[in-house]
């Protein structure tokens, strides 16, 4: 299979026989699902920092081949070749941070690991008890090498899927700004808690978690079921807990981006995530409006693009002079 088709792939621009080829390849062996998967991300990383025409594929792919006919050996080697495939693309401006504090080989020493994304980027891994998490943009989870103890606690900014590995003895906890805590023992969630948003959003995807609210002394307890969102909001220090569309609030770590009959604004805060922009809306009706649709590894200008044909809701890039502002701003009006 050609690298480049792959590439072209996601993003959008294969014929419908090419899809099928593409798609019929990745499913063939679970190496070239992997090898799909580093060529996503090299795609989505292309896209949001507009460096394509600097991007070595070749040397890239060369990487990412090497790295999958290595053996697996003792944990530390685990550890360093999962920062190894992280630095494996940082010509491409930092796809992910690892920070480790310190390690130290005595297992009564426990080091602190910190992984984070850069916006516009996602990251897959793996925690020490094998619970996989999928962190989205602009988040950081901080945890220990090795989990000792009745608890596996994890403290996490931002967005990340957890598929919890089961351990009936051990509870797996999620910290979020010291407010509320996320408890589950064996099961699938997504939690969203972004500084700037001042809300804190549980959505339990399997099994059963339990929430605990951390209000000064006061410690108060709830249970979610599938398909339940907790919206917890850290200033009024209420809580609420609604049906959801589990498809929709998770399909970010799939690469795709659903809406069903979502408000304007709520789409607008799901792309600013997920390509690193801030949208300036001029018209505050259209925030009234609300939208279904999906979008699998699209360019942010092909999904505007969609908007303004089937809306008229117009776009457009600004140039401001500001050298502090971090993100691409576009007006919407």
């Amino acid at each position: 299979m050609e690298e480049l088709l792959i590439i072209r792939y996601y993003k959008g621009e294969t014929s419908k026989e090419e899809d099928i080829q593409v798609e019929e390849w990745i499913k063939g062996s679970e190496e070239n699902s992997k090898i799909a998967k580093q060529l996503r991300d090299i795609s989505l990383a292309t896209d949001v920092a507009e460096i394509s025409l600097k991007l070595d594929v070749k040397k890239a792919l060369e990487s990412i081949h090497l790295k999958m006919k290595r053996k697996r050996t003792h944990k530390i080697q685990i550890l360093f070749r999962n920062i190894q495939r992280a630095t494996a693309i940082l010509f491409i401006p930092l796809l992910v941070s690892w920070a480790v504090l310190y390690h130290i080989r005595d297992t009564q020493i426990i080091s602190i690991i910190e992984v984070k994304t850069n916006p516009g980027m996602t990251t897959s891994f793996v925690l020490p008890d094998s619970t996989m998490v999928v962190l989205n943009s602009s988040s950081s989870l901080r945890y220990p090498s090795k989990f000792l103890g009745n608890k596996r606690e994890v403290e996490l900014t931002g967005e990340a899927f957890f598929s919890v590995k089961k351990d009936a003895k051990r509870k797996f906890a999620v910290k979020a700004f010291n407010k509320l805590e996320i408890v589950a023992y064996g099961t699938e969630f997504n939690v969203e808690a972004y500084s700037q948003d001042k809300l804190i959003q549980t959505t339990l995807v399997s099994g059963k978690v339990g929430l605990i609210i951390m209000n000064n002394k006061d410690r108060n307890n709830l249970m979610m079921y599938p398909g339940q969102k907790a919206i917890y909001d850290i200033k009024r220090k209420k809580i609420a807990v609604e049906e959801t569309n589990i498809e929709v609030e998770t399909s970010w770590k799939d690469g795709r981006l659903i809406f069903r009959d979502t408000p304007f604004e709520d789409i607008l805060k799901s792309l600013s995530k997920r390509y690193n922009v801030r949208f300036v809306v001029k018209n505050e009706t259209l925030k009234r409006n609300s939208f279904t649709g999906t979008f699998v590894h699209q360019r942010l200008e092909r999904i505007l693009e969609r908007f303004r044909i089937s809306s008229n809701i117009k776009f457009r890039f600004i140039e401001n002079g500001n050298l502090d502002e971090e993100k691409q701003i576009i007006e919407v009006y």
